[in-house]
């Protein structure tokens, strides 16, 4: 695929030189993978919705959705690194968290 998330249709296989059933067994696993994605995106919006309002609970401002994305994939550095005890907490996003 290529950059910016657009399909590369000069690259694409012909489907239509493919049989019925290799037309049909295609089908069948792109409908599994996107069924895999989709569990999984509610899987993470589960997870997302969880520690909102578990910050809610603490009394905590919510994090915004970019921010709790980079909590959730671990780009946000470590509570207690240091940079944290370096004084520069100005970057994590849980910063404001008890």
């Amino acid at each position: 695929m290529p950059r910016g998330g657009g399909f590369d249709w000069e690259g694409a296989e012909d489907l239509t030189a493919l049989s019925r059933r290799e037309l049909a067994s295609r089908l069948e696993s792109l409908c599994e993978e996107e069924r895999a994605l989709s569990y999984r995106r509610q899987v993470l919006q589960g997870r997302i919705d969880l520690i909102r309002a578990e910050l809610v609970g603490r009394g905590s401002a919510a994090l915004s959705p970019e921010d709790l994305s980079r909590v959730l994939l671990g780009d946000s550095p470590a509570w207690g690194s240091a940079s944290d005890s370096a004084g520069d907490s100005s970057t994590d996003p849980a910063r404001d968290l008890p």
